[in-house]
């Protein structure tokens, strides 16, 4: 304790924190002396309240409680109290490393205050958002199927993100275009043939963006396939073998198959001017086929037909030599069905036929 100063007015000096009493004497010998006591408390200021850092970036994503980190005091008491937010709560409000919990999407300002009374409290404040992470993103189902044949655009299905928003991308393939890239359902589109990757990308900052990627691919349909007219006429007599005229495709592959006949052969099947090798007196269907995967393909027919040439081959019945008025019977050979009666006489005599004779008959009367 020290005293300083005259008899009428001391200063006093003590320890921060105790509380003294001081007694003031008067005296006046041999008289009594007078006496009063005065208690002395030196109060200490709270110690300075330090909240801790904000806690409102990337590390409160998808969060909704957290552990708050106040100052000890060393002077005083600390309390938590929320200053602006709704529906926010401490575990031990007493606590400078109380956990917080609050509602996802919402800013909370908290106080902490440590108070060591009569002196004025101390106060600091941190700001807690909950930050939300974003829907996760779904672009839907590939469209890489026979569905896009033939389409020069399709209609996307992202889901409608609940939290955050969501954008269109194209990550793959080249001369694409989104209607309205904020859009779960925009239409794109594309060149055909062309295979694209697009993103759907929901995002809600600073929490770390969802995505995920779709396939589209505009499938092109085959070339309409045309096979070339029928080969059938005089042109196939005494021949085995013939050029097709199917047309090229522009886009697919072409094919050709036998779909009846046998004994046929076709040189290149991919070609569609092939040369095609058959047997003669025989007809045949050949198929060519322009096919584009994954759509439907496109199939075409002609008819290919070896023309037997007529061979004049018979054999007089009952000999080599008949009377006037004779019924003769001649006997084709095989495969000729179609045939016409004519007879020049031998030593220059003309024999002319009196009936029969048409194509149908093999017997003629002379």
């Amino acid at each position: 304790v020290t005293l300083v100063g005259n008899t009428n007015s001391i200063t006093f000096t003590g320890t921060a924190g105790v509380t003294y009493t001081l007694r003031w004497t008067i005296s006046n010998a041999p008289c009594t002396a007078s006496t009063d006591d005065v208690v002395v408390t030196l109060n200490q200021n709270p110690t300075t309240a330090n909240a801790g850092s904000d806690q409102t970036n990337l590390a409160t994503c998808g969060l909704t409680t957290v552990t708050l980190a106040g100052n000890t005091p060393t002077v005083g008491t600390g309390l938590w109290t929320v200053f602006s937010g709704v529906g926010g709560s401490f575990s031990n409000a007493s606590s400078p490393v109380s956990t917080f919990s609050g509602t996802a999407g919402v800013t909370y300002t908290l106080h902490w205050t440590i108070s060591n009374g009569p002196c004025a409290p101390s106060m600091d404040d941190v700001v807690i958002t909950f930050n939300q992470s974003p829907t996760i993103a779904n672009a839907g189902t590939d469209q890489t199927g026979a569905a896009t044949c033939g389409l020069a655009s399709v209609t996307l299905a992202a889901n409608s993100p609940v939290t955050g928003t969501g954008s269109w991308s194209i990550i793959g393939g080249l001369g694409g275009t989104i209607a309205d890239p904020t859009n779960p359902a925009s239409s794109f589109t594309g060149t055909f043939g062309t295979p694209y990757t697009l993103r759907w990308t929901i995002t809600n900052a600073p929490c770390a963006a969802s995505t995920d990627d779709v396939n589209i691919t505009l499938n092109q349909n085959p070339t309409t396939a045309d096979a070339g007219l029928d080969q059938t006429g005089l042109g196939m007599c005494g021949v085995t073998i013939t050029t097709l005229a199917g047309n090229a495709p522009a886009t697919g592959t072409g094919t050709w198959t036998i779909i009846s006949g046998t004994g046929g052969n076709i040189t290149s099947a991919n070609s569609p001017t092939s040369t095609f090798t058959g047997t003669a007196g025989t007809s045949y269907v050949l198929r060519w086929s322009i096919v584009n995967p994954p759509c439907a393909q496109s199939i075409d027919d002609v008819t290919i037909t070896f023309n037997l040439n007529p061979t004049p081959s018979f054999t007089a019945q009952p000999g080599a030599s008949a009377c006037s008025g004779s019924n003769v019977t001649y006997t084709t050979q095989p495969g000729q069905s179609n045939y016409v009666w004519t007879y020049t006489g031998a030593l220059g005599t003309d024999y002319t036929i009196t009936s029969g004779g048409t194509n149908t008959d093999n017997s003629v009367t002379l």
